[in-house]
């Protein structure tokens, strides 16, 4: 017997959706156990990695291999209910309703690669530094961003008792740069520099992010996480 997939709110499920989207929408494997419906995705050069979640109240098993996010995400906002049930086939996912009927066919067992990655042993790392980063402050460096426009390298570190974010490029000369104060800091952290690029990719789905950064491995973590979302942006630190 097949399984239902059960949304008690859509509009939450394609905030998930869109946020793996921003990453990768092509070949995407949601698994659904424990009660969530989770995903990890990279971006083409593995420098940016979401490990995402969506709580629901199912309590089966089952893999769907999807072939285009943004295609899924796309038919489901045809749907006029915000509260959805999906037939999981062996090859497709069926919806029949009142309003809107469509059969969305899958990939195969074994056809998606996932990301190598080690979620256990990034879980089991441990920070050097912890702090929040809201969206208006996210929203600041973006503005800035148009100004330093020669680098793609965002700086982190703390001054004078302040986190700041610096726009820059200190492996280049004469180069513009823009920085802003990020609040009191009670700890030292030298410069970590990540893709602004893979920043740009963070889906603000609640107003802050705490933000984790493990100085040995060169590992900054983005969490966030809205009613039944969380999502876990682990970025790779480039080099100064």
């Amino acid at each position: 017997m097949a399984n239902q997939l059960r949304l008690s709110d859509k509009s939450e499920f394609l905030k998930f959706l869109d946020a793996i989207s921003k990453i990768n929408d092509q070949g995407v494997i949601l698994d659904i156990e424990n009660e969530k419906v989770s995903s990890l995705v990279s971006s083409l050069d593995s420098t940016l990695i979401l490990c995402s979640e969506y709580n629901t109240k199912l309590s089966f098993e089952d893999k769907i291999n999807v072939p285009d996010v943004k295609k899924l995400r796309h038919v489901l906002d045809t749907i006029e209910s915000n509260n959805v049930e999906l037939t999981i086939n062996s090859n497709n996912l069926q919806y029949s309703g009142c309003d809107v009927k469509f059969k969305y066919h899958l990939y195969e067992e074994g056809f998606i690669n996932r990301p190598n990655i080690n979620l256990e042993k990034i879980n089991g790392f441990k920070y050097d530094v912890e702090f929040e980063l809201d969206k208006n402050l996210l929203g600041k460096i973006f503005k800035g961003s148009t100004f330093a426009s020669e680098t793609n390298k965002l700086y982190f570190y703390t001054e004078d008792g302040l986190l700041k974010a610096e726009l820059t490029d200190r492996s280049r000369h004469n180069t513009d740069n823009f920085t802003i104060s990020l609040g009191a800091a009670d700890f030292n952290l030298n410069p970590v520099p990540i893709s602004l690029d893979n920043v740009r990719l963070l889906s603000i789905i609640n107003d802050k992010f705490n933000v984790k950064i493990n100085t040995e491995y060169g590992v900054v973590i983005f969490d966030i996480q809205d009613n039944g979302i969380k999502l876990k942006y682990i970025i790779s630190a480039l080099t100064q």
